[in-house]
């Protein structure tokens, strides 16, 4: 029995022997101890001779956003560990990568922004300044008289440019313009014959300056003379030069008919268009005044050549052509204003002359014309701001009429409900 065991154990050693012979050698180091606290996170960058992790695949944008991520959350108070196991988490690497990156990102200096280059521009080169002419320098020392609407100052620095330079065509527009805007100013202080001088005077540098015209006319009624034909003139002052203003033909029509006192019938080029005046507004044929405004629009331009001056819409609602109707130098529509044969009505964009229509319609009341003529005075007690009249305050009937007309003239119509069958009658029953 104790040999078998002997034997037995040889066997054994005899196996086990051999094959340790044959296994590798390996020594089995002490595992470190694990940190309770982690390191504090530095900006330094390692030491040169550690070695260090491979980086992934990841291109550099990535790669910076992983390092933020990974700084952020270590300054929120997480574990120097923890923040590199949840950041390896989040972007599916493992810590080794996540701490390649963190010492890429510190080498590189992630955390600071890149400076923007500034290109080397080299010495200033001066600019040369241009030396202004005396005709330039002059032009610019209107703008201070121009906007203080000193008139006298600006003709004479205007005549100093165009005596150095006599074709200066933006100049040429200033001086008449001046001389308008004088005469204008002249005329508001009551200086009239002066404001006439100034008008003549802009005429003589523009003969065509339909403003100096219209001015004019307005001081004295009509001014005799060759048909002048209107034109727009550039008043305010602007500080570049702009092309003179051309001479631009009115189109030329035949009155064929004569339709009430603000629409006519006129023939261009053989064919028949109704015309309807710009800006004002007559009674009808069958109301008060209206067949006297007929029969003074019928006396201007009856059977007459006229020019049809535009303003900004071609027709109205009716298709009839709106325009300004010209005779001459004398406008037809600001015409039936003055002689109180029209009110002033206007419909926006079409306002081009409504301060001069305003202004002759106020003097044509003031003056109490009613298409030319005078109306009889009325009662001294008739006023017309409110309704306190009846026809049993009157006397008598001219006394009645007279106070109708008066209101109408004015513009209040029946204000006091005088004319109860709208004939142009008042108080008939005092027939």
């Amino acid at each position: 029995m104790r040999r078998n065991k002997l034997w037995l154990l040889l066997i054994t050693l005899g196996i086990i022997l051999p094959l340790m012979a044959c296994a590798p050698q390996s020594t089995l180091a002490a595992p470190t101890p694990l940190s309770t606290a982690a390191p504090a996170f530095t900006n330094t960058p390692p030491p040169i001779d550690t070695p260090r992790a491979p980086v992934p695949t990841f291109v550099v944008p990535i790669r910076m956003q992983i390092f933020r991520e990974l700084v952020a959350l270590e300054d929120s108070g997480v574990g120097y560990a923890e923040a590199f196991e949840e950041i390896a988490r989040r972007w599916g690497i493992t810590v080794d990568a996540v701490k390649a990156i963190e010492v890429e990102g510190i080498e590189k200096g992630w955390l600071t922004p890149t400076p923007t280059a500034t290109p080397t521009l080299g010495p200033p080169i001066a600019t040369p300044v241009p030396t202004l002419t005396v005709e330039e320098q002059l032009a610019q020392s209107l703008h201070g008289p121009w906007a203080a609407q000193d008139w006298e100052e600006v003709i004479r620095l205007v005549e100093q440019i165009l005596a150095i330079t006599p074709d200066y065509d933006d100049m040429v527009q200033k001086l008449y313009a001046a001389h308008v805007n004088h005469g204008r100013q002249l005329a508001a202080e009551g200086r009239l014959e002066e404001a006439k001088m100034e008008f003549t005077h802009a005429l003589e540098v523009k003969p065509d300056g339909g403003e100096a015209v219209v001015e004019l006319w307005i001081l004295a009624g009509r001014t005799p003379g060759p048909p002048i034909v209107p034109a727009t003139v550039p008043i305010p002052l602007t500080p570049t030069p702009v092309p003179p203003v051309t001479t631009v033909v009115l189109p030329q029509a035949q009155v064929v008919r004569v339709i009430d006192g603000d629409t006519i019938e006129v023939s261009i080029g053989g064919k028949i268009y109704k015309v309807r005046y710009i800006g004002i507004d007559t009674p009808e044929t069958g109301e008060w005044m209206g067949s006297k405004a007929t029969a003074k629009n019928e006396e201007l331009v009856g059977g007459k050549v006229v020019g049809l001056e535009k303003d900004v819409s071609e027709t109205d609602k009716y298709g009839r052509l709106l325009r300004y109707v010209w005779v001459g130098n004398l406008m037809v529509n600001a015409e039936l204003v003055r002689l109180g044969c029209a009110q002033v009505s206007t419909y926006p964009p079409d306002v081009k002359y409504v301060d001069l229509f305003l202004r002759l319609q106020r003097e044509a009341r003031e003056a109490g014309r009613m298409c030319g003529l005078t109306p009889t005075p009325p009662s001294a007690v008739c006023e017309c701001l409110r309704n306190i009249y009846n026809c049993a305050d009157f006397g008598t009937h001219a006394e009645a009429q007279a106070c109708y007309d008066h209101c109408k003239s004015l513009g209040y119509g029946d204000v006091h409900l005088l004319d109860g069958d709208n004939d142009g009658v008042a108080c008939e029953s005092l027939l």
